[in-house]
């Protein structure tokens, strides 16, 4: 091989090894990009985010508190969507009380000695009044967050998906 070969040959390789790096930056760009989804429970009074949790599309979480009324658990099932919303898909509880959900076109199942609701509505934003009477907990996979332990009673609260990264979002 002449020298001449020699440079051609390293200049070839040199400039695939450039391709290849410029490919591999660009693919990871792309990765980077994917959109990401949050769970957030934030107090209204100051914007402070108290809990901020990753989340995937097609999760679950649920909001469980007794009804102070009529002392029924109530259990909220809420799932996670591709918009950055969530739906309120169903709300269980063991007899219809005050503030239940009722209606006779209402989809509503009797099961396991609980009143099953398909609410299926979709949701942007979930406030509510943390209570002075009873404890709500959020619940997701494993984790368990008490509203009571995270700010103070009567303070309002929002529950939202937040976006972040993917093509369209910041």
């Amino acid at each position: 091989m002449s020298k001449k070969e020699i440079r051609e040959t390293i200049l070839v390789s040199l400039i695939i090894f450039f391709i290849l790096l410029v490919i591999y930056f660009i693919k990871g760009e792309v990765v980077n990009a994917e959109t990401k989804y949050y769970l957030e429970i934030i107090n209204r009074k100051d914007n402070d985010i108290l809990v901020k949790i990753e989340v995937s599309i097609g999760d679950k979480f649920y909001l469980e508190y007794i009804n102070s009324r009529d002392l029924n658990p109530v259990i909220d099932t809420f799932e996670v969507e591709e918009n950055g919303n969530f739906s309120l898909l169903t709300e269980e509880y063991p007899w219809y009380g005050v503030g239940q959900e009722y209606h006779a076109s209402k989809d509503i199942k009797f099961d396991d000695k609980m009143v099953r609701v398909n609410v299926n509505r979709e949701i942007e934003k979930l406030s509510l009044r943390v209570a002075f009477t009873v404890k709500q907990k959020i619940k997701y996979k494993d984790r368990e967050f008490i509203l009571s332990c995270l700010t103070n009673m009567g303070d309002l609260v929002d529950i939202i998906i937040v976006t972040e990264g993917g093509i369209n979002n910041k």
